[in-house]
C-alpha cells in the first residue's frame, strides 16, 4: 500500500494544478496588438489593436476598396460577465459578444453559438503575420472567410497605399 501512496499523491498534485490555473487575461492575447493589413487588387483591409491597458484592447478596422471605404467595425477584448470576450460592432449591424472558448500563445477563438453568422471569431499567428477568421453556419451551411493580414506601419495609413 504504500508504494500506490506517491502515485496517489502525484495524480491529486498533478489534478489540482490543472483545476487551479488562473483564468487567461488579456495579456495572454497581447500579441494581436499592433497594425495588420491584407492587400487586394481593388483596395485593402486594416485592422489595428491598441496594447492591452486596464485590462482591455480597442480595435478597430476599415476596408477600402476602390477609393472608398466600403466597411468598418469597432472592438474591444475584455472581461465581460467573469470572462474574456470579444466586443463587436460592425458597420451597420447590432453589437455582439463572443466569449473567449480558446486561448493558446499562437490562437484565439471566440464563439457565440446563438449569432447568425459568424459563430466564431478566430485569431492565429502565422510566419508572417496573423490570420483572422471567421466561421460558422449560414442557410445551414458551413461557411468560413480568412483574413491573412501581414503586420503593417505602427500607425493606420490615412492614404491608400
Amino acid at each position: 500500500m504504500m508504494r500506490l501512496a506517491p502515485v496517489f499523491l502525484i495524480a491529486v498534485l498533478a489534478a489540482a494544478s490543472l483545476t487551479a490555473q488562473a483564468p487567461p487575461t488579456i495579456d495572454d492575447v497581447g500579441w494581436l496588438q499592433g497594425c495588420w493589413r491584407m492587400t487586394r487588387p481593388d483596395g485593402f483591409t486594416e485592422e489595428f489593436w491598441l496594447p492591452p491597458a486596464g485590462g482591455a484592447m480597442i480595435g478597430v478596422s476599415r476596408t477600402v476598396r476602390g477609393g472608398r471605404m466600403t466597411e468598418y467595425e469597432f472592438a474591444t477584448v475584455r472581461v465581460i460577465e467573469g470572462k474574456l470576450a470579444y466586443d463587436v460592432k460592425p458597420s451597420g449591424q447590432s453589437q455582439t459578444v463572443f466569449p473567449l472558448a480558446k486561448v493558446s500563445p499562437t490562437e484565439i477563438v471566440f464563439e457565440n453559438t446563438e449569432h447568425d453568422f459568424p459563430q466564431r471569431v478566430i485569431y492565429r499567428k502565422t510566419a508572417d503575420g496573423i490570420t483572422g477568421r471567421i466561421e460558422g453556419t449560414l442557410n445551414g451551411q458551413s461557411r468560413s472567410v480568412d483574413f491573412p493580414y501581414r503586420r503593417c506601419q505602427t500607425t493606420p495609413t490615412f492614404a491608400p497605399g
